[in-house]
């Protein structure tokens, strides 16, 4: 500490001097440094419009994103330096009249001052994201309050534009629309032709007109099946009762008796007894050979056989009716005849049906691949004529939002004119100045102590000797 205090008590004037040299130079120079007006401003990134994806995606409507991630505020900080964004500011301010560039071509004078002030623009232009939050801050310092905030306005201005521009798909309504007229068009044609297709094949429903006729012709076929099996049951029947019939007699004996023949014996006897009694009166009147008489025996002899005969003689009584098994045969036979006339009128009315319904299950049939055709393209002009119709009211939605400049970021701290310069800082260069001449002042000092060539102290000496110094002497 002595040593030191030494030191410092030789060099005193050196320090004193080198601490007011470095002390005025930090004081004139802070004096003379031109003022500096330092303007902010903030960008909120944020994820409320959802990105409109350009795809004939038929799921991708719009990407939706939930948190900010730190790949979207690098994406917005580079926008915001972008070297074509910041030339368009330094044009709209006017910045490159600031430069001075010499040389005999104006335009190159004027291209090279732009690209110096987009430079000096650049290095001048603080952006930063703010820690823990979806911001951006944005600082720029100028020598004039007025065009650093005009800089930090224009350069809010054209950023919005960019950041439109950079995150919309120009020009994809007027695509989506023409894309979804060409469908409808499509659509149209597709529609005129089916209808037409329909009317000519006689088709509303095919699938349910198949099912129908497919199951009609099975009913049909089931039904001509049962009928040609009655038909040979009826015709087994018939040949049976004809049959039957041919066997039995239409007529049966229902009763038979036998009868004597006493009507005519009666009368042969009344006749033999009035014979008799002729032959008497003729015998009173004529003799027995007189030929009245014998006439008269004749006949009694006639009428006499004729009575024996009637006698032996006997009568038989039989009565017959219709047979009702015959009759019952016929009625049958005539019943299964006009059924088995049915049934074949019936077979050839199916037969018929279901050669109609075959005919039309044919027709159907040739007509599914035309049909399905025209469907499926009905059905995919339809489909794409909804996803061009949706994805042209997404791209107008998508415009309207550029036009009104609803983006996902916005200004959430405008810049404001700044009244009390930000550079320099006075008190921090003063007190820095004062540190930084001790520092110089103090340095200097010791450099000067070990760069001297003298012997100031007799400690030295006897460092330097190695021999004890016994006395000291001053003079004046």
């Amino acid at each position: 500490l002595k040593d030191l205090a030494a030191i410092l008590a030789r060099r005193k004037w050196l320090i004193l001097v080198t601490f007011f040299l470095v002390v005025g130079g930090v004081v004139a120079g802070t004096l003379l440094m031109p003022k500096q007006y330092e303007t902010r401003m903030k960008v909120l990134v944020k994820n409320e419009r959802a990105d409109m994806i350009v795809s004939a995606d038929r799921n991708g409507g719009s990407g939706y994103r939930g948190e900010v991630s730190e790949v979207q505020i690098n994406s917005e900080i580079e926008l915001l330096t972008n070297n074509n964004l910041l030339q368009q500011v330094v044009t709209m301010c006017g910045l490159e009249k600031l430069q001075h560039v010499a040389g005999p071509d104006p335009s190159q004078r004027n291209s090279i001052a732009v690209e110096k002030a987009v430079k000096r623009l650049q290095r001048d232009l603080k952006v930063s994201p703010v820690r823990k939050a979806d911001i951006i801050q944005v600082e720029y310092a100028d020598t004039d309050p007025h065009r650093a905030v005009a800089v930090l306005a224009s350069l809010a201005d054209l950023y919005l534009e960019e950041h439109l521009k950079v995150h919309g798909t120009p020009g994809s309504y007027q695509f989506f629309k023409g894309q979804a007229e060409r469908y409808q068009r499509e659509l149209q044609d597709a529609e005129s032709k089916l209808a037409g297709f329909r009317r000519r094949e006689n088709i509303v429903m095919l699938a349910q007109q198949k099912d129908v006729m497919l199951q009609k012709a099975s009913e049909s076929q089931s039904a001509l099946l049962q009928a040609e099996a009655a038909i040979g049951e009826y015709t087994r029947k018939t040949a049976d009762t004809r049959s039957q019939l041919g066997a039995a007699q239409p007529r049966v004996l229902t009763q038979s008796r036998t009868l004597s023949n006493q009507y005519s014996v009666e009368r042969l006897h009344t006749m033999l007894a009035e014979l008799q009694n002729r032959r008497t009166l003729l015998l009173v009147k004529f003799r027995s050979d007189d030929r009245l008489v014998l006439e008269a025996d004749q006949e009694i002899r006639d009428t006499q056989a004729a009575l024996e005969k009637a006698t032996k003689l006997t009568g038989l009584e039989q009565a017959t009716d219709v047979n009702p098994v015959h009759q019952a045969l016929e009625i049958d036979l005539a019943r299964q005849q006009a059924e088995l006339a049915g049934l074949q009128s019936r077979r050839e009315a199916l037969a018929r049906q279901a050669g109609t319904y075959r005919s039309q299950l044919n027709r159907l049939g040739d007509a599914t691949a035309a049909f399905d055709d025209l469907v499926r393209t009905q059905k995919e002009a339809e489909d794409n004529y909804l996803l061009y119709a949706k994805k042209t009211e997404e791209a107008r939605i998508a415009e309207s939002l550029d036009q009104q400049k609803i983006s996902n970021v916005a200004i959430a701290e405008t810049p404001t004119l700044p009244y009390v310069p930000s550079k320099p800082n006075v008190q921090l260069n003063l007190a820095l100045g004062v540190f930084l001449a001790g520092f110089l002042s103090l340095g200097v000092a010791f450099g000067a102590e070990y760069f001297r060539d003298t012997v100031e102290q007799p400690r030295e000496l006897e460092e330097l000797t190695g021999l004890p110094v016994l006395a000291t002497s001053y003079g004046d």
